[in-house]
């Protein structure tokens, strides 16, 4: 294994296992991890690899982008940048060539709840939870409301957006977020073993394909959402919302 500023990369049966490694901030995904994460997608999945598991170091898979960060976004330059930055990361992600299982080892918050539809199989621990909360400090969850909506439905989309309510790993099994619930010492095991499965059930050429079949339903609605996102990160009331935040106000 070697470790960056914050993705720690891990070699087992020919799958490259991709760990967010930031304990102090709960994996929060900040300018580094994001681009750390892009590098790292665009390296394996171009390799020889069979495929990549995505997982979270200690209690957290991610609490989601850094708000410290956003806060301190200065203009639409800046922010420009900032989201072009997620936006190519996500799209690496969902244009993997290689299968993507995610192994989620804790709580998975805001961005790091959502970059789990554009994975291609989600395990969690049965001590995993999930929220949305972004509402909370003036914001919106982009995927959940452009790509999630597919997947669990309007109505529980839009409920999460809302009411920033914790989901369970069983109720989050149950919406369809994710594919499996498995004991906490199991999870990177069966994270191999369903990378292995995912590796021998399709071609390189079949997944392409069909991964840009996908993606491309989504682009301009995600595109969009992210372009809402960016009016809403430099308004005041949303800075307002993020500084009480950083100051455990609120």
């Amino acid at each position: 294994m070697f470790i960056l500023a914050g993705v720690s990369v891990e070699l087992r049966d020919n799958i490259a296992i991709l760990t967010l490694n930031r304990l102090e901030k709960l994996n929060a995904l900040n300018r580094v991890m994001w681009s750390e994460l892009k590098s790292k997608l665009s390296g394996y999945c171009g390799s020889n690899v069979l495929g990549i598991i995505l997982t979270g170091s200690g209690r957290a898979f991610s609490s989601g982008d850094d708000i410290s960060e956003m806060y301190s976004l200065r203009d639409l330059s800046d922010a420009l940048e900032f989201f072009g930055l997620i936006e190519s990361t996500i799209e690496e992600l969902a244009l993997c060539q290689k299968p993507v299982v995610a192994a989620v080892n804790g709580l998975a918050v805001g961005g790091g709840a959502e970059i789990l539809f554009f994975t291609d199989y989600v395990i969690a621990s049965k001590d995993s939870w999930f929220s949305f909360p972004e509402a909370r400090i003036g914001l919106i969850a982009p995927i959940l409301l452009t790509v999630g909506v597919s997947t669990i439905g309007l109505r529980f989309a839009k409920k999460l957006s809302l009411t920033c309510e914790r989901l369970i790993a069983s109720d989050a099994l149950r919406l369809g977020l994710v594919d499996e619930v498995v004991d906490s010492e199991n999870l990177l095991e069966v994270a191999v073993e369903r990378v292995k499965i995912l590796a021998q059930n399709t071609t390189r050429e079949s997944l392409i394909y069909m991964k840009k079949l996908l993606y491309q339903q989504y682009r301009r609605l995600l595109s969009e959402a992210l372009n809402t996102l960016i009016i809403l990160a430099l308004s005041e009331s949303s800075k307002d919302r993020m500084r009480l935040f950083l100051e455990k106000k609120l």
